[in-house]
C-alpha cells in the first residue's frame, strides 16, 4: 500500500489505532482487548518485535489486554506447532510492552495452563480450542487442579460423583 495506512510501522498500525480511539470514544468505561498474531511464520514478515510495538501503542490508547496469537496470515508460512508454541510469543510481548498480555497455542490441561501463568509468561490463558473440543474443560482442570468448585451445572451432577482425582 502507498497511502496513510501501508509502508511504516506507523502507518500500519493506524487502522487498529483508530478504531481504538472510536471504541474508547462511543463506549469510554468498555475494556478493550487486542489480539495479534504475534508473527506470521513468514522469513523477513511480521514479527514479535513488531507486535510489541504496536500493542504499546494500542496500550497507550487505551487497550487494557493483549491477546497472543501467531500464523495464519499469509499462505507460505511455516509455523512449529505443539504443546505451548505460542507462550513464548506472549512472554516475549508482555516483558518488551510491558504491557498485560495472553497466552495460546495447544493449551489443553490445567497443569499447562498453571505453568504458563505460574512462569510470569502471560497475565491469563486461552484455550477456545480445547473448550470446542472439551466444553466441560474448567471444570475437568479445576479437578486435574484440586480445585473445588462449587458450581456445577445441575444436568452434570451425577457426573461429579464419578470425577477421579
Amino acid at each position: 500500500r502507498t497511502d496513510s495506512y501501508g509502508g511504516s510501522l506507523e502507518n500500519r498500525a493506524r487502522l487498529l489505532l483508530e478504531v481504538i480511539d472510536a471504541v474508547r470514544v462511543a463506549a469510554p468505561t468498555t475494556p478493550v482487548m487486542v489480539r495479534f498474531s504475534a508473527t506470521d511464520w513468514a522469513e523477513g514478515g511480521w514479527g514479535v518485535a513488531d507486535t510489541a510495538t504496536v500493542a504499546a501503542w494500542a496500550a497507550q490508547r487505551g487497550a487494557v489486554f493483549i491477546d497472543i496469537s501467531s500464523g495464519g496470515l499469509v499462505a507460505h508460512q511455516q509455523v512449529i506447532a505443539g504443546p505451548g508454541y505460542q507462550v513464548p510469543f506472549a512472554r516475549e510481548v508482555r516483558e518488551l510492552a510491558g504491557v498485560p498480555v495472553s497466552a495460546v497455542g495447544m493449551i489443553a490441561t490445567g497443569a499447562q495452563a498453571e505453568e504458563v501463568l505460574a512462569s510470569g509468561a502471560a497475565d491469563a490463558v486461552m484455550a477456545a480450542r480445547e473448550w470446542l473440543r472439551d466444553p466441560h474443560f474448567a471444570l475437568r482442570a479445576a479437578t486435574e487442579l484440586d480445585v473445588d468448585i462449587d458450581y456445577w451445572p445441575a444436568q452434570y451432577e451425577r457426573a461429579r460423583l464419578m470425577q477421579t482425582r
